[in-house]
C-alpha cells in the first residue's frame, strides 16, 4: 500500500512541474519569429486616441511587456517597456527577452515602430524607450522612416506578405538595412 501511495505522490509532482513548465511557456514573451502579421494586420485602422486600441497593438507586438505608454499631442507615441507589479511576466523573463542577444532591442524597436505606423493611421512619431536609464531608446519619424523603405505604409497595411518579405525579412532581419535606418535614428542612452 505504502509502494501506491509513493507512485501516486511521484505521479503528482512529475505532473505539477510540468503543469507549471507550460505555462511558463505560455506567459513567455512573443518574439518576433511568434508574431502573425495576418492576426496584427485585425488592427489596422486604428488611431491614436483609441487607448485600449493602442494599447492591445502594444501587447501583441513582440516584447508586449508594457510599463507605460502616453499619447503626446494627438500624434506621438511614447513606449516605455518594463516589467509593472501586477505584470504577467517576471523580471527574469523580461531580462531573458530583451538582453539575451545583442541586438533583440534594435531588432525588436525596429520592427515594432514599422508595425505602428502600419497600424495606427495618425501616429507621426513613435519613441521606444525602457523603464531604465541605462538602456537605449530611439524616436522614428512616419515621413523620414517611410521615405527609407520601397513602399508606402499604406501599401504594406494592404499586404501582410509584403510587409513580411520586405520589412521584416528585407529590413529587420538584416543587420546591414537595419544599421543603416539607425543611422537616420540613431539609439541613445
Amino acid at each position: 500500500m505504502k509502494k501506491w501511495m509513493y507512485i501516486l505522490l511521484l505521479l503528482t509532482v512529475m505532473l505539477s512541474a510540468c503543469s507549471s513548465q507550460a505555462t511558463q511557456n505560455e506567459n513567455a514573451i512573443k518574439r518576433i519569429e511568434g508574431i502573425s502579421l495576418k492576426q496584427l494586420s485585425k488592427h489596422k485602422g486604428t488611431y491614436l486616441g483609441d487607448n485600449s486600441a493602442v494599447h492591445q497593438i502594444l501587447l501583441d507586438l513582440p516584447g508586449g511587456a508594457i510599463r507605460e505608454f502616453e499619447i503626446i499631442d494627438g500624434k506621438a507615441l511614447d513606449v516605455t517597456y518594463g516589467i509593472k507589479e501586477d505584470a504577467n511576466y517576471t523580471e527574469e523573463q523580461f531580462d531573458e527577452f530583451w538582453f539575451d542577444e545583442k541586438d533583440t532591442i534594435e531588432k525588436t524597436y525596429l520592427y515594432n515602430a514599422l508595425a505602428l505606423f502600419i497600424l495606427i493611421d495618425n501616429v507621426e512619431q513613435v519613441t521606444l524607450k525602457m523603464n531604465s536609464n541605462d538602456e537605449p531608446s530611439v524616436t522614428f519619424k512616419r515621413k523620414q522612416l517611410e521615405k527609407k523603405l520601397p513602399h508606402s505604409f499604406k501599401v504594406y497595411k494592404k499586404d501582410t506578405k509584403l510587409w513580411e518579405k520586405e520589412l521584416v525579412e528585407g529590413i529587420v532581419k538584416s543587420k546591414e538595412q537595419r544599421q543603416a535606418l539607425y543611422k537616420v535614428f540613431p539609439m541613445k542612452k
